[in-house]
């Protein structure tokens, strides 16, 4: 096994597509689907689980993370978190093609971050510039933002690909 972020060629290129496009297509699929049943069913007042700590929310968000540039005007909306965003996207896929022998944790976690982003940009392209959120999470008074699959799927690769800075720093910070 590799050590830390150590080049992993265990995986085959093949291998790799098959993971990648399972996961987007796994993402995406979710993503879509349960937004769709969100717009259909939820309303914007929250329905309650578990003692407030999940609840069911519509909300249609303009902005990027928590509503960030939510307040900018349309038009840099769209080139901020359109087009900005979807040029990320498409680097984000070129660095999975180009370095595909990178461990295959950062390699799904950047395959996860790729199908989250392509989820919201579709919302983007095809909602008026809105992404359609419909999740809250919390516990009394601290509680998430309103969020989707494609949300957790980038926080979830973003989450990944730290936890793997962090272990490749910490034999460096060891020894001093």
């Amino acid at each position: 096994m590799p050590q830390g972020g150590a080049v992993s060629s265990d995986v085959s290129p093949v291998n790799r597509a098959w993971i990648a496009g399972l996961i987007l297509v796994i993402c995406l699929g979710l993503d879509q689907g349960t937004k769709v049943i969100a717009s259909r069913t939820l309303s914007f007042e929250p329905w309650s689980y578990c003692g407030d700590t999940f609840r069911l929310q519509l909300a249609y968000n303009t902005g990027a993370f928590l509503g960030m540039a939510g307040q900018l005007s349309a038009e840099t909306r769209f080139w901020l978190l359109t087009v900005l965003n979807g040029a990320f996207l498409v680097a984000l896929a070129y660095f999975l093609v180009r370095y595909w022998k990178m461990a295959i944790g950062r390699f799904v976690a950047c395959a996860g971050i790729l199908a989250g982003g392509i989820g919201n940009l579709i919302d983007r392209a095809t909602n008026d510039g809105q992404v359609t959120d419909f999740m809250n999470i919390g516990l009394g008074p601290v509680r998430s933002g309103i969020f989707n699959v494609a949300d957790m799927a980038i926080t979830g690769g973003a989450l990944l690909l730290a936890w793997y800075w962090w272990r490749e720093e910490q034999p460096a910070s060891a020894g001093r």
